[in-house]
């Protein structure tokens, strides 16, 4: 059984959830939050997108993707086992949107940044993202090229290099 398998398991309801950091070091840039890495929790109910942002993540630097989670409930409740320090975000979730775990999440003490990544990049959908407490908003179809520039927008005190790894 291969690191990325081993660090997941089904959930009660039968959801992909990781239990382990997923397959993204911290290569030794300057960290993000009291000299650690970013800390992010990645949340999108296909498995393929979330394999994408592990390895968008992990050619950057100071970047740690310490969980994934395929719905909006599973979200809420990361973000309180784990205390991220971003959350990566899908719009439509199965059982709470992305909308709604934004708002619960962003409703906490000591809320992580929320970067909504959807496939919905729509005016309409930008703007319900920004009510419910996004700190940013990238269209999957620019992820590659958008998404580093809007962490280091949130996270200016890190500098993103091209992993070493």
């Amino acid at each position: 059984m291969n690191a990325l398998a081993r660090s997941r398991k089904v959930s009660q309801r039968g959801l992909l959830e990781s239990q382990d950091p997923v397959e993204t070091e911290f290569n030794g840039a300057e960290a993000a939050v009291d000299g650690r890495p970013i800390r992010a929790l990645l949340v999108d109910d296909s498995p393929t997108v979330l394999k994408m942002l592990s390895l968008l993540l992990k050619q950057h630097s100071g970047l740690l993707v310490i969980g994934t989670v395929t719905d909006g409930y599973h979200a809420v409740r990361r973000v309180v086992e784990l205390e991220p320090d971003l959350v990566l975000m899908d719009l439509r979730l199965p059982g709470m949107n992305g909308l709604e775990a934004t708002r619960q999440i962003k409703a906490r003490p000591h809320a992580p940044a929320v970067i909504m990544v959807t496939a919905d990049d729509t005016p309409e959908c930008r703007a319900a993202a920004s009510a419910a407490g996004t700190d940013g908003f990238v269209g999957k179809q620019h992820m590659f090229g958008e998404l580093p520039a809007a962490i280091r927008k949130l996270f200016p005190k890190t500098t993103l290099l091209p992993s070493l790894a």
